[in-house]
């Protein structure tokens, strides 16, 4: 398998009930995808006994989510930042509080010459506040883009993540973006 692209980035605000099952508020693009990382950390732990490894155990703790994004779209940021915009300023604020979203993409692979498309889906991230960091244009222009980093979490009933493949790239986008469907009233 080898992964040839990324895209199609998605995002929705959480609301998570006392079991962990989630809601989402209904797919948003942040912006066109660039880059994406995710690192996970896991508990472990080992017990010898009897001078060999007896049990052993890795469970999922945390992780963080890098994306690397074309835009920083005043909306878009308040929005995963918890920022308001009145008359086309955004005001950040002290007491601003992200919110839990939840945030996927899609991974183009090849496998035996044929094009499949991974759905890969975090079921519950927080982003922080992007670096602002800007260059003077020099002899040779350069872009320059946005990364955003998030705090992976789990639900209450422990799911973090979910990911599913598929052949065709509209029914990855489908699925991706049902993931985060509102629910109708």
């Amino acid at each position: 398998m080898a992964k040839i692209g990324l895209d199609n980035f998605r995002y929705a605000i959480l609301t998570e009930a006392t079991d962990g099952t989630p809601s989402y508020d209904g797919a948003k693009k942040p912006a066109r995808a660039i880059s994406c990382n995710v690192s996970i950390t896991t508990n472990s732990a080992k017990l010898f006994a009897d001078n060999v490894l007896s049990e052993s155990d890795t469970t999922f703790q945390s992780g963080t989510v890098t994306i690397g994004i074309d835009d920083e779209d005043q909306a878009t940021m308040a929005a995963l930042l918890g920022h308001t915009v009145t008359e086309g300023v955004m005001k950040r604020n002290a007491n601003d509080t992200a919110p839990y979203v939840g945030f996927g993409h899609i991974v183009t692979k090849m496998i035996g010459g044929l094009y499949k498309y991974r759905v890969e889906f975090l079921y519950k991230v927080k982003f922080s506040e992007p670096t602002q960091e800007a260059n003077t244009k020099g002899e040779n222009l350069e872009f320059a883009t946005s990364t955003l980093e998030g705090m992976v979490a789990a639900l209450a009933n422990g799911d973090w993540s979910e990911t599913e493949t598929f052949d065709d790239k509209a029914a990855a986008v489908a699925y991706l973006e049902g993931l985060m469907a509102a629910p109708t009233p």
